[in-house]
């Protein structure tokens, strides 16, 4: 065994040794069961906004809100898995 290897295994025990974590401490998460918001974004014509931005930002635009959207529709799938009696889209069951 290399003595850097030797040394650097032994400064690895010493800190486990040193930090404690020979235990394990369970803390107990409720998530929140409300869905975050929808995105609010502009009501803005297709045509004149790929007008004024030209194709390659429009495209860049375009990915940046369907990751939005994507984003908020994981974050209330996820959840009305959570919380059983949340419906997944955020209304009201009934």
């Amino acid at each position: 065994m290399k003595p850097t290897t030797a040394l650097m295994t032994a400064a690895l025990l010493a800190t486990f040794a040193v930090s404690g974590c020979s235990t394990v401490e369970y803390v107990e998460v409720t998530p929140r069961c409300t869905p975050p918001s929808e995105p609010a974004l502009p009501v803005i014509d297709r045509g004149e906004l790929w007008d004024a931005l030209g194709d390659a930002r429009y495209r860049v635009l375009e990915r940046y809100i369907n990751v939005l959207w994507s984003y908020a529709d994981e974050q209330a799938a996820m959840l009305g898995e959570l919380c059983d009696d949340a419906p997944a889209d955020g209304l009201s069951a009934g």
